[in-house]
């Protein structure tokens, strides 16, 4: 499809109309398209290179556009400071994100070469501490900080954690898992994989799995980081009886590869029966892992029960106690009134008609 434009002897004339109404300071590209096709346009579009075309013939060129730069960003000391204390364990283009809240940002954008440019300014000493320290990019650095573990379980949930609407319980979630992904048997299983997309695929699962459970044990934790072993594990299984399924497909084109295909088959049936396994012990581990917690949390939740029966119990003791006392204390005041009314004349107490017992006990 041919998607050149030629200009019409009426649009060449309109053309030169607004090129001679001010011959003296040629018109831009877009001033002759509004005329002549009533809208602005570029010298990329079909109808900017056909004026163009048009006033080449002419030996006539238009004003090109002047270039007006971004404006310059500038660092407030706040953003410094953000990007010294994650400078260790975020790139440029995730703190960029961070600090101008914008997730459309790449490495081409000003606010992401700003951050890398003031990064570069930054003594290594004051990012890692010390320069035994400094990452190598074969080694994999967990989180410490919650701004940087904030972005990593937003990176693999869909749903992810708000910073502006976080709980404290999320808060409390999320100090728990960068602990989790500190603990050296992470660390050091991770370091194993030399592929990326597996490191990722098991820091994922890790993540997807635990981001939201901050009452943890060390052996749970240690259980999570087998069960995320066995996910990377069963992907590269089902990578192997893919490639075997296609090596099968073109030995099966041949009729004297019969002995290679059977061999095929047997790989594939083994690798197969290895994946299904596989998939057991994931099931069976996640299982015992919720049924584990479960049954945890329901002894909390009775030891809670009984902690507030105590509590009741306590109150109600203390009801009990304050009544009696209250009780004492108006004993106390009727016998004091009797012993005042003691020391009247005899002859005023036969009067009332009353004996000091009757007045104590009613």
């Amino acid at each position: 499809m041919n998607d050149d434009l030629t200009l019409t002897e009426e649009q060449k004339n309109k053309v030169l109309e607004v090129w001679k109404a001010n011959p003296k300071a040629p018109p831009f590209l877009r001033d002759i398209s509004k005329v002549v096709f009533g809208k602005e346009v570029d010298g990329r579009s079909k109808e900017g290179k056909a004026i163009k075309e048009f006033l080449a013939e002419q030996s006539l060129m238009p004003k090109s556009p002047e270039y007006v730069p971004k404006d310059e960003i500038t660092l407030t000391e706040n953003q410094k400071e953000f990007i010294i204390n994650n400078g260790s364990t975020m790139n440029a283009l995730e703190m960029a994100k961070t600090l101008f809240n914008n997730k459309r940002l790449s490495n081409l954008n000003k606010e992401t070469k700003t951050v890398n440019d003031f990064l570069k300014t930054v003594d290594k000493k004051v990012l890692y501490g010390d320069l035994g320290e400094v990452p190598e990019e074969v080694t994999y650095r967990p989180p410490k900080t919650f701004e940087r573990m904030l972005f990593k379980i937003n990176k693999y949930i869909h749903e992810g954690i708000h910073k502006e609407k976080i709980t404290s319980r999320q808060k409390k979630e999320v100090n728990a898992i960068i602990g989790y992904l500190n603990t050296y048997r992470y660390t050091h299983q991770i370091n194993t994989y030399t592929s990326q997309s597996d490191r990722e695929l098991y820091e994922s699962s890790f993540i997807r799995y635990t981001f939201d459970k901050a009452d943890l044990t060390q052996e749970e934790v240690d259980q999570y980081i087998v069960l995320s072993t066995e996910v990377v594990i069963s992907s590269s299984i089902q990578a192997t009886i893919v490639k075997l399924q296609g090596l099968l497909d073109n030995a099966t084109d041949n009729p004297d590869n019969v002995k290679i295909s059977m061999s095929l088959v047997e790989a594939i049936n083994t690798a197969r029966t290895e994946y299904n396994q596989c998939v057991m012990r994931q099931q069976k581990l996640l299982n015992d892992l919720k049924e584990k917690r479960s049954d945890r949390i329901k002894n909390q939740i009775k030891e809670n029960a009984s902690i507030l029966n105590l509590v009741q119990l306590w109150k109600d003791e203390e009801s009990r106690i304050k009544l009696i006392n209250l009780a004492n204390l108006r004993r106390q005041v009727l016998k004091d009134e009797i012993e005042r009314l003691t020391t009247m004349d005899e002859v005023k107490c036969r009067i009332l008609g009353i004996s000091p017992e009757e007045v104590l006990n009613g």
